[in-house]
């Protein structure tokens, strides 16, 4: 009886052996749980995509709301009468409100992708994972649809909802690129405006 504690002791020493030096491309994953790690990795990125999103709209609605409330700086009201520098800061101005628009325009794109069209296409995928199927159908008929699938099925329709939130996602991510970019060239022209202003002024 004494002698059977260390063989075990033994055996079990040997598969943990067997298991920490075994290959990476031997060892058996579970896929179930990979799809689901993938799927709730998409969610979280399109939840800080849409913070990214929510942070450009604001960030360019207080800089307009700043930019309406302060003057320009231009001393001279018409505009064939101004000086070169203050004919400079006037196109910079210009170029800041562009941006901003540019700016804010992205930031809703980004809020509201178009990635995925409701009409269908190649990258649409309609299953009884994707909200604007489940809102076609009534309740019974979906839970009906949704216990007669097989385990393959359901993979298929998880993995993609998760290529077209994969889409959407990237749809969010460039525009959050191109309006954040908008927002510091206009910010950058805004203070090189007051800059060209008080240069100006300041030599004359």
């Amino acid at each position: 009886m004494q002698s059977a504690i260390p063989a075990i002791s033994t055996t079990s020493a040997g598969n943990l052996l067997g298991t920490v030096t075994a290959l990476v491309r031997d060892t058996q994953v579970d896929v179930t749980r990979l799809i689901y790690m993938l799927y709730q990795d998409m969610e979280q990125q399109i939840s800080r995509a849409d913070m990214k999103a929510q942070l450009t709209l604001s960030t360019s609605a207080v800089l307009m709301a700043m930019i309406v409330n302060m003057s320009t700086g231009v001393k001279t009201p018409v505009v064939a009468d101004m000086r070169w520098f203050e004919s400079m800061a006037v196109l910079l101005y210009l170029i800041f409100i562009i941006c901003m628009c540019f700016a804010f325009g992205r930031g809703i794109a980004a809020a509201f992708p178009r990635a995925v069209k409701k009409g269908g296409g190649e990258n649409h995928h309609p299953n009884l994972y994707f909200s604007g199927q489940i809102a076609l159908i009534s309740g019974e008929e979906y839970a009906d649809l949704f216990c007669k699938q097989s385990n393959d099925g359901v993979k298929c329709s998880v993995l993609g909802q998760i290529h077209s939130k994969a889409l959407v996602l990237e749809a969010k991510l460039y525009n959050v690129r191109k309006g954040m970019t908008f927002l510091l060239l206009a910010l950058g022209c805004w203070i090189a405006a007051r800059l060209v202003l008080l240069i100006g002024y300041g030599s004359h």
